[in-house]
């Protein structure tokens, strides 16, 4: 039996397109599963999801809108590929979920080829499924978001760069697919893709050179007025300095020429400039006023809906979620850190890992997931860690271990620590199984002494957890919000010929599951208009909101329909929304439920 099946792992990891493709397939299967089974969750997928929505219905392919209001939070790129999924799937949690799902098999299957050609066999696949299972990887590519679309791209034009920067004899078609990525990555999420492009070049060159104390000095003294007042701006300086000194290297013009930057640029200008030149005459440049000078300059600026962070946000918060990729990381980084000097694919792993993380420490709005395009760095940086020669091979030591177990027993507690928090008594079980799978790996990763085993039993311990958690734990939950119920009472009481009207949505994921002719009352005076016109409607709001309207303007009549509770997951907490109709002719406006 054990032969059979050795054997039979044997044949389907025998060369690196096999084993790439046996990644991604697997991958698929885990960010695929159960993914029709829970309603759209958070701000971000209900806006996403519904504006591909609206966009389809008007057959719009420029400008997203959400609830009827242009969006210019992020380019097309991830509006287009959820239309065509609706178009071939139908307007579904799952169709909508499917770009992400698709993304995120093929970034891990990119990964596992190459990491197999590179380091050998086995490594190929242990590093595209500890990418897949690392824990904001995997969310993100479950979510219908911008996220994987834009790391897709980015991750092809990182690897092609590597390429480029690593080998003389780099064909044409390397660069081609640098640009072409590079293309994608901005009409994804803007300049996100580039700026990690830029930086992981900017780290690049700061590992290659030797640094003296004053330069030290002043890069120091450079990155902490950064991050105090100035903000990345400042690595302006560093980054015309590198150029200057690759550019003056007979070693760094060869490099540079071999990115045939001739005919990429305009090639880059090509792809992107129909759809931008489109958006800016649709909405006279209000697109990038709003898609570049808020969502980037002043991101950078200013700690935007408060999301801060501290020094090392991103290496303290990488412990969960990074989990379990951080943990094997590390130590990764530290045992072939002496290598980087004479490996040029270390050292641009490293500079992929590290650069674009200085970028971001600067970068005063500040989010978890932020730092997630370099996580297939250090995959592969794990993967060149486990491939090293001389034998024997390097422990997985205590710095690890400790690691794993700091990052991974929260995120364990979380299921059943959730369910005490709301009270909810039957998410317990799946809470607890799922924690009880995660301990069980975390357990069977720390006893290996080869760090192979270690990775392995981390991977099938984490893919159980979750497994666990989205497949069975998150449908339950979703039963519990105040979104989806609410939704459900208005489908069941709704009149024959009443409108719907949201008024002040808090509860994003209402456009979506509610028809397109839905008004979206979000200033004060637009309800009271609806009231005063008569017309019947059946209305949605949050009670304490309907409660301030009421008060202002007490002399509409309005009648609450029924109270629904549920949970405000964003918020943490428990909450009301109240469905309301305009009251009839002689009763008294407010009081309970008809």
């Amino acid at each position: 039996m054990g032969t059979g099946v050795n054997d039979l792992a044997k044949r389907l990891t025998a060369t690196p397109g096999r084993e790439a493709v046996l990644a991604g397939f697997l991958a698929f299967l885990l960010f695929f599963a159960g993914t029709g089974a829970t309603p759209l969750i958070g701000r971000d997928e209900p806006r996403f999801a519904e504006a591909a929505r609206e966009m389809l219905a008007r057959g719009d392919l420029v400008v997203p809108t959400f609830g009827g209001v242009n969006r210019y939070d992020k380019p097309i790129l991830v509006y287009w590929c959820t239309m065509a999924s609706y178009a071939l799937f139908g307007v579904n949690e799952r169709a909508a979920r499917l770009p992400s799902n698709l993304a995120g098999a093929l970034t891990v299957l990119l990964l596992a080829w190459w990491a197999r050609r590179r380091f050998g066999p086995g490594l190929g696949l242990l590093a595209g499924l500890l990418l897949a299972v690392t824990l904001t990887f995997h969310l993100e590519a479950r979510a219908c978001t911008a996220d994987l679309v834009m790391l897709l791209p980015s991750v092809a034009a990182l690897l092609a760069l590597e390429h480029l920067v690593a080998d003389d004899r780099s064909a044409p078609w390397v660069a081609f697919v640098f640009w072409v990525g590079m293309a994608l990555a901005l009409l994804a999420k803007g300049p996100v893709g580039p700026a990690f492009a830029i930086f992981t070049g900017l780290g690049l060159w700061a590992l290659g050179r030797r640094w003296n104390r004053w330069e030290v000095g002043a890069m120091a003294v450079l990155v902490l007025a950064g991050w105090y007042r100035a903000g990345p701006e400042v690595l302006a300086i560093p980054l015309v300095w590198a150029l200057v000194e690759t550019l003056r290297s007979a070693h760094g013009r060869r490099a540079m020429g071999r990115l045939r930057w001739q005919w990429g640029v305009p090639l880059l200008v090509a792809l992107t400039a129909p759809w931008a030149v489109a958006a800016l005459r649709a909405t006279d440049g209000e697109f990038f006023r709003v898609g570049v000078g808020k969502h980037v300059v002043a991101r950078s600026m200013t700690a935007l809906e408060s999301h801060g962070g501290f020094p090392g946000f991103y290496l303290v918060t990488g412990l969960v979620a990074a989990f379990p990729l951080f943990a094997f990381m590390a130590p990764a980084v530290a045992g072939r850190w002496r290598a980087l000097r004479e490996d040029v694919t270390l050292r641009f792993l490293a500079a992929w890992l590290l650069g674009p993380l200085l970028m971001l420490e600067l970068v005063e709005t500040k989010l978890v997931h932020y730092w997630m395009l370099s996580y297939p760095a250090g995959a592969l940086l794990v993967a060149a860690w486990l491939a090293a020669k001389p034998e024997p091979r390097p422990r997985f030591g205590r710095t690890g271990r400790v690691l794993l177990f700091l990052g991974g027993l929260p995120v364990a507690a979380l299921g059943a620590g959730l369910a005490l928090h709301f009270g909810i008594g039957r998410l317990l079980l799946p809470g607890a199984v799922a924690g009880v799978l995660l301990l069980a790996g975390l357990v069977a990763a720390a006893i290996p002494r080869d760090p192979r085993h270690g990775v392995a039993a981390a991977v099938v311990g984490t893919a159980l957890f979750l497994t666990a958690l989205l497949g069975w734990y998150l449908p339950i939950l979703g039963t519990e919000l105040v979104g989806p119920r609410a939704v459900r009472r208005l489908d069941e009481i709704r009149r024959p010929g009443e409108r719907i009207v949201i008024y002040k949505a808090r509860d994003d994921e209402l456009f979506f599951y509610l028809p397109l002719d839905a008004i979206n009352c979000r200033p004060k005076e637009c309800l009271a208009a609806e009231i005063a016109s008569g017309r019947p409607f059946l209305g949605v709001a949050r009670l304490k909101d309907l409660k301030k309207f009421e008060k202002l303007h007490p002399g509409l009549p309005v009648k609450v329909a029924e109270t629904v509770r549920g949970l405000d997951l964003g918020h943490g907490r428990w909450t009301e929304m109240a469905l309301f109709r305009r009251a009839p002719a002689g009763h008294p406006a407010g009081g309970g439920p008809e």
